[in-house]
């Protein structure tokens, strides 16, 4: 049975811990506010900056210009086979060549040669892209259409030597 006292004991860790849940519901002011401070109203109610024009697109190439860079990758196109037939011979000796001998670095060497030499064709077809991405922003589709045809033929140039690549890995 429980007595008076023993009900009171336990009812004392209960009543010691009511100022500690009343800290929880402290009202007291002491604390920032999380309400915007007055600099921050402010800028919140300051009109945004004007928006800047975005710069104009650079002059559309006529088809001259176009005409300039198909020529400049087809001169590409002719370096590229200079250097393989160039390469040939060294990149073939290489192919059955022990891997870290002589002739298989020397193989290596003339590959990544020739390889490099196709640089000229990935930067055609990289003008080309930023001439047709101007023709779109500037609503030239004559232009684009020009711009894409040159396109397919520089393409065609890159497919053809990776092609060529392709075919003489060393092992």
């Amino acid at each position: 049975m429980m007595t008076r006292r023993s009900a009171a004991l336990l009812a004392l860790p209960a009543l010691a811990m009511l100022p500690t849940l009343a800290g929880c519901a402290d009202t007291r002011s002491g604390y920032p506010s999380l309400a915007p401070r007055p600099i921050e109203r402010a800028m919140m109610q300051a009109e945004a900056a004007p928006a800047v024009p975005p710069p104009a697109p650079p002059p559309l190439a006529a088809s001259a210009d176009i005409a300039e860079i198909l020529a400049s990758a087809n001169a590409a196109d002719a370096a590229f086979k200079a250097a393989l037939e160039k390469a040939r011979p060294q990149i073939e000796a290489g192919r059955s060549a022990a891997e870290g001998s002589e002739p298989w670095v020397v193989a290596q060497q003339a590959y990544s040669d020739v390889e490099s030499a196709r640089a000229p064709i990935g930067n055609a077809l990289a003008e080309l892209d930023r001439r047709r991405q101007a023709a779109v922003a500037g609503g030239k589709g004559g232009d684009e259409a020009v711009i894409a045809e040159a396109t397919m033929q520089v393409q065609a140039l890159d497919e053809a030597e990776r092609a060529v690549l392709a075919g003489l890995v060393p092992a």
